[in-house]
């Protein structure tokens, strides 16, 4: 079992997850997104890594306007 706390949000999944997977699992798409985990920004060649237990991760979406 891994909890892992997104965007201030506590989550807890069965096995351990990578960021892809937890992306497909919050229903959020992968397009026009940064990933933070532990405050490290994630590049998405390293998204198929294994998160760690209780991490804390920062999903920010990028937005239009003016």
């Amino acid at each position: 079992m891994i909890t892992v706390n997104v965007n201030s949000t506590k989550h807890t999944f069965s096995q351990g997850i990578n960021t892809q997977e937890l992306l497909e699992q919050l229903q959020v798409s992968p397009n026009g997104i940064a990933v933070a985990i532990n405050n490290q920004v994630v590049p998405k060649a390293k998204w198929q890594e294994t998160i760690t237990n209780n991490a804390n991760i920062l999903i920010i979406k990028a937005t239009q306007g003016g």
